[in-house]
């Protein structure tokens, strides 16, 4: 709204204040996307598609989800996923999965690593996301996927949420 009201002082092009509007709608929009999500799944409303698909697609779909972030932070990410076929909801994983890879993304400082490894055993898939940022304390570790639970931002430069992430990735689990 104030990139608007001030597109209409000026009376000028609006090239940088149509990119702060775009840039703030598609937060607004994840943010909106991620609380009804939230609604639904707490609600018990969401319906798994199921699927045989190889497990490299879904995960480097997740992965582009959270690259922008990524990026923007310089991090590096490394990705050991071995070449099989998953039954699931392919959207579902990926969205579990980029959150995680987000949420490691904003605790973790510039230039820092994210790594996400897969391996199967016994019938079953394991997932691991790493980082080597800043950790959570131990008071935080058992709350830390319920809804708008949140750690310290000690971190310079930490792109926070709304403590919804998580809380999208352990119901879907």
């Amino acid at each position: 709204v104030t990139a608007l009201d001030l597109m209409e002082l000026r009376q000028a092009p609006a090239g940088r204040e149509q990119a702060v509007i775009r840039r703030q709608v598609r937060h607004l929009t994840r943010l909106v996307d991620d609380l009804l999500d939230v609604s639904r799944i707490t609600r018990g409303k969401v319906e798994l598609r199921k699927a045989t698909v190889p497990l490299r697609d879904v995960l480097a779909r997740a992965v582009e989800m959270a690259s922008h972030l990524i990026e923007q932070k310089k991090q590096y990410l490394s990705v050991d996923v071995p070449e099989l076929d998953w039954h699931g909801d392919p959207a579902r994983l990926a969205q579990v999965v980029a959150n995680l890879l987000t949420n490691a993304a904003r605790y973790t400082p510039e230039h820092g690593h994210i790594w996400l490894d897969a391996h199967a055993a016994g019938g079953q898939v394991t997932l691991q996301v790493r980082d080597d940022g800043m950790g959570m304390s131990e008071a935080l570790l058992p709350h830390v996927f319920e809804a708008f639970v949140q750690g310290e931002r000690k971190l310079a430069g930490a792109v926070g949420g709304l403590g919804i992430g998580l809380a999208l990735v352990r119901n879907p689990v």
